[in-house]
């Protein structure tokens, strides 16, 4: 009885609020053309203006999105019904003259997925929107509701009107009926925090202690459901119970998930929220898809640690229109990349070569891909511009800058400190609603630990720029790495580990010389170089796995490998170039190069077991 009159209670404060709140009305009923409409209802207005602003950028992403691009038919409407004064004053932002006389604003929202005619930044689809009539909805908030310049702390609430066969999937409490949603939230920044997903309900939840956790999954051909994938990463999601100290420091969790049959973009990955993960990833079995599923999965829900439990002001007060960027970009996501791998070895969900060929993968990825002369602080900073195209470098760099401080905080404290511990520490001397001092994180974590030898390693390798001694940590644990063992190998001219996409043309391009072997020497290739076709089969985001993967079954010694690539000049523009070679199979550095020692110290046996713990 005592909960229900605690909640009675709680929304009967809440309900007395909305007389100052803000109320969202989406209408999902009458989609036309791929579009939404959307009406605004704000308190009465004391100004005679008032600014309406669509996000520039959002949290957990690090470019400049400008979602006003996404808007259209923008009008304010008084009480008689008349229009007033808007003046659009740039792609986020819409100036309301005689606000005073307010009684709604209207607008129709564009999907960021299929709105090619819209010239700008792609948008990395788990934070975008996408719109398909009576079948699928990714609602991500930021692309859908705007908010009034200084009023973006007060209450809001959002009623969604929606087909009788879609199931809105998220974190939050639905209070709504029938074909109406209602979802209420303290803020915009904390409805932003909790995307939805309507779409035909494939749903599964998962109990733990007193956490719920939803797994939500739209699979156009149904390839994959909601209980395979709840029954694939449940041993995950133990595991990180462990890794966590026991408990989750959440009460609700929705995994919500949309696999595509065309990747557009040519990348896939997910968004991480408070309470929640959106996640885009390509169609298929739990098969083909299982381990992809864990590794993702894992990334995204540590992430209600850092930075949703761990961060600084620049993230705790996120500016939605003149974002700051924090220097720490290796906490948030390296240390959670390294996490998520980390945990699935202590949880005995991979084995040790395993987790060494991840190592070994992103240690060969972030040489062949990334700059080596920038401080990893200095590029996260400076990464919505100078350094916006290294940020992938933290899923590489980062993660084994937490490998090293992991490594380095066992050792300095005899194993009474690690990773998990700092985290769980940081946690409790921060937490969800207060934020760190940016330039003063490396001093609170010494202090912390009471480890002031950690202040070396911070200066050298986080923000300084001298390499990381992979081989040396490795060397602590009764690792080596062995840079002798060679193996056999088709190829097709490079690594694919040095590729990436240039979302702007949608092809591959090679990112360094490093990444062109000796085939692809011999053929002409260069470092940015992209790919078009080979054999004369295209390569393009939707082609280019099928038909390289076909080349390199059929192709034999001798027989010809021919490239057509886009090169581009000095004035800017691409010129297509036909590069030919006789095939021939490459020796190069094998896919497994970590490997134990063969007499082991007892201090690398302790720390070794320590670690695996």
């Amino acid at each position: 009885m005592r909960l229900i009159i605690k909640i009675s209670l709680f929304c009967l404060v809440f309900t007395a609020s909305w007389g100052q709140g803000i109320r969202y009305h989406v209408d999902l009923q009458h989609i036309q053309h791929d579009r939404v409409p959307v009406q605004v209802t704000l308190p009465k207005q004391q100004s005679n203006s008032i600014v309406f602003s669509f996000p520039k950028q959002v949290p957990g992403t690090y470019s400049n999105y400008d979602f006003g691009r996404y808007i259209q038919d923008f009008k304010a409407v008084a009480k008689d019904g008349k229009s007033l004064p808007v003046k659009q004053k740039n792609v986020n932002q819409y100036q309301i003259e005689q606000s005073n006389l307010l009684d709604h604003i209207s607008y129709s929202v564009n999907d960021t997925w299929d709105s090619p005619e819209i010239k700008g930044e792609y948008i990395f689809e788990p934070a975008g929107t996408n719109i398909q009539a009576d079948t699928m909805v990714a609602f991500n908030v930021h692309g859908f509701l705007g908010y009034v310049e200084g009023l973006s702390t007060l209450p809001v609430q959002v009623s969604i009107d929606k087909p009788s066969q879609l199931f809105g999937s998220t974190s939050l409490v639905n209070t709504g009926k029938g074909n109406k949603d209602v979802f209420t939230s303290l803020n915009y920044q904390s409805l932003v925090d909790a995307p939805i997903m309507y779409s035909e309900a494939d749903t599964t939840n998962l109990q733990f202690g007193d956490t719920q956790i939803l797994v939500s999954v739209y699979s156009p051909n149904h390839t994959i459901s909601a209980k395979q994938i709840a029954e694939n990463i449940r041993p995950m999601l133990i595991a990180q119970r462990n890794y966590l100290g026991g408990k989750f420091p959440v009460k609700r969790y929705a995994f919500i998930i949309v696999l595509s049959d065309n990747l557009k973009g040519g990348s896939f990955g997910a968004l991480e929220h408070s309470h929640s993960s959106f996640y885009y990833l390509p169609e298929g079995t739990i098969d083909q898809l299982g381990q992809t599923i864990r590794d993702v999965c894992a990334h995204e829900f540590f992430h209600i640690i850092t930075p949703l439990s761990i961060h600084s002001e620049e993230i705790g007060n996120f500016d939605f229109m003149n974002p700051k960027m924090s220097q720490h970009l290796w906490l948030y996501e390296g240390l959670t990349e390294y996490a998520a791998h980390h945990m699935q070895l202590q949880g005995k969900l991979i084995d040790s070569d395993a987790f060494f060929r991840t190592i070994q993968e992103k240690k060969e990825t972030m040489e062949m891909q990334f700059k080596q002369d920038i401080s990893f602080t200095n590029m996260s900073k400076l990464v919505l511009g100078k350094y916006k195209d290294q940020y992938a470098n933290v899923y590489q760099k980062g993660a084994l800058i937490g490998f090293g401080l992991d490594l380095t905080l066992r050792q300095l404290s005899h194993g009474k400190w690690n990773n998990q511990l700092l985290l769980q520490a940081l946690s409790k001397e921060f937490g969800p609603t207060k934020s760190f001092q940016d330039d003063q994180l490396f001093d609170k974590i010494i202090q912390i630990t009471k480890l002031p030898a950690l202040k070396d390693f911070f200066k050298a390798y986080v923000a300084g720029t001298q390499p990381l001694p992979i081989e040396s940590w490795l060397q602590q644990l009764g690792y080596t790495w062995d840079a002798n063992q060679q193996e056999d190998a088709k190829t097709l001219g490079f690594d694919p580990q040095g590729l990436s996409i240039n979302t702007e043309t949608k092809r591959a391009i090679i990112q360094s010389n490093s990444a062109i072997n000796s085939l692809g020497k011999l053929m002409g290739m260069q470092a940015k170089d992209e790919l078009v076709a080979i054999n004369g089969l295209p390569t393009d985001i939707e082609n280019f796995v099928k038909n390289t993967q076909k080349i390199l079954q059929i192709i034999q010694p001798g027989d010809t490998l021919a490239w057509d690539i886009a090169r581009k000049g000095a004035d800017g523009n691409y010129q297509t170039m036909h590069l030919k070679a006789p095939y021939f199979v490459i020796q190069q550095a094998s896919r497994q190069v970590i490997r134990p020692v063969k007499n082991p110290s007892k201090e690398q046996l302790d720390l070794r077991a320590n670690w695996m713990q």
